[in-house]
């Protein structure tokens, strides 16, 4: 099945599709943060992880425009990244800063999955982690392997880059807090 797709995709496509698949996932975030949180803020469930989750949120900025703030910095970053990895992939280089932060949406990913389980509901993000940021991470690994991009030994380089990037895109949700009050 996965073979059936190199008619529809390459390698270049995929990396084009980063923004845009981010920005999709962000907009259902950015559009429904606030009424869900309003909705459900007397229905959550009274758990150690959803306290901390809400602690979180509030922190990092929970308002529409505060996360459209961060959603910005993380898109400039990511759209720089898949213009440099378009430009250099050419050269069989260039993935690691690529590969780091699509780990970063697998584990997003996974964040919203596991919130939507102890929130038991709809949580900003969830669909769009379904529908696009799995099957589209899935795709990218499945061909940076198949045009030999990736190997093991990537995979384990961009993991403590991955964790760096975390503390830059953070660098967003200060932003958003420093501009949105």
């Amino acid at each position: 099945m996965l073979g059936a797709l190199h008619q529809f995709l390459d390698l270049k496509t995929l990396i084009w599709l980063f923004p845009i698949i981010f920005i999709f996932h962000d907009l259902e975030e950015i559009i429904t943060i606030e009424s869900s949180m309003a909705a459900n803020k007397d229905n959550y469930p009274k758990t150690s992880f959803v306290e901390l989750t809400l602690r979180m949120r509030k922190k990092l900025g929970s308002t529409a425009a505060q996360l459209a703030v961060s959603a910005t910095w993380i898109l400039l970053i990511i759209s720089f990244t898949s213009v440099m990895t378009a430009h250099f992939s050419s050269n069989g280089e260039g993935f690691l800063l690529f590969t780091a932060i699509l780990n970063l949406f697998v584990l997003q990913a996974f964040m919203h999955i596991v919130q939507s389980i102890m929130f038991r509901g709809y949580t900003p993000g969830i669909i769009t982690s379904l529908l696009l940021l799995i099957p589209y991470c899935l795709v990218t690994y499945y061909f940076l392997v198949v045009y030999g991009q990736m190997d093991w030994h990537l995979l384990f380089t961009s993991l403590p880059v991955s964790l760096v990037m975390i503390l830059v895109f953070l660098v967003g949700n200060l932003l958003g807090r420093f501009f949105i009050r």
